[in-house]
C-alpha cells in the first residue's frame, strides 16, 4: 500500500509541475510552490525528485509518454493523413488551452538557456520525436497524392510545428480563432 501511495505521490507532483510549468515556467516555479500546492513537505518532493533537474527530465519523460499515446493513438484511429493531422492540431490546442497556459515544451524551450544539459538532450529528443510523427504524417499524405508541398517532408513538419505553436502563443492574447485561422491557412498550403 505504501508503494502505491508513494507513486500516486510522484504522479501527483508531476501533474502539478506541469500546469506550473504550463503557466510559470520551469525556472519560475520552485519545491516550495509544489509543497504549498499540496499540502505536504519539500522533504516529501525531494525524496520522489532530488534536484530540480531530476523533475525536468521526469517532465520530459511525462510528454514524451503523452505524444507516444496520442501519436499511437492517430495512427490506430485515423488511417487518412488529414484526420491524423487534425488529431494533433486538435491535441496541441487541448494541450495549451486553460488559464494562461502554453503547451509545456515549448515553455521548457524559452528556458533552454538556463537548464541543464540532461534536459536540454530530453528536450531535443522531444522536439525531434514531434517533428518525426508529423513528418511521417506529411510523408503518407504525399506518398497517397492527398497532400503537396516542395522539398522534404521533415523540413515541412518543423514548418508545421513552429507554425502551431506560434499562433498558440498569439492565441493567449488575441482568441483561439488565431489558432484556428493560422492553422486552416496552413493547411491550405498543403492543398495547393
Amino acid at each position: 500500500m505504501v508503494q502505491t501511495r508513494s507513486r500516486n505521490r510522484k504522479e501527483e507532483i508531476l501533474e502539478l509541475a506541469i500546469t506550473l510549468l504550463q503557466t510559470k515556467g520551469f525556472e519560475s516555479f520552485s519545491y516550495q510552490d509544489l509543497s504549498s500546492a499540496m499540502g505536504i513537505t519539500k522533504a516529501s518532493i525531494h525524496h520522489h525528485f532530488p534536484r530540480k533537474e531530476d523533475l525536468g527530465v521526469a517532465l520530459c519523460q511525462w510528454i514524451k509518454t503523452w505524444h507516444e499515446q496520442r501519436f499511437q493513438q492517430a495512427k490506430t484511429e485515423f488511417p487518412d493523413p488529414w484526420q491524423r493531422l487534425d488529431a494533433y492540431l486538435n491535441w496541441s490546442l487541448q494541450y495549451a488551452k486553460g488559464a494562461n497556459k502554453i503547451c509545456p515544451l515549448s515553455s521548457l524551450q524559452a528556458d533552454i538557456n538556463l537548464l541543464p544539459v540532461s534536459m536540454c538532450q530530453s528536450i531535443a529528443e522531444l522536439d525531434q520525436h514531434e517533428i518525426d510523427f508529423i513528418s511521417s504524417i506529411l510523408a503518407d499524405g504525399r506518398a497517397k497524392k492527398t497532400m503537396h508541398f516542395l522539398g522534404d517532408a521533415n523540413h515541412q513538419a518543423m514548418l508545421l510545428v513552429l507554425a502551431c505553436k506560434g499562433a498558440l502563443q498569439y492565441s493567449r492574447i488575441h482568441g483561439l480563432e488565431v489558432f484556428e485561422q493560422v492553422m486552416a491557412q496552413y493547411k491550405n498550403t498543403l492543398k495547393i
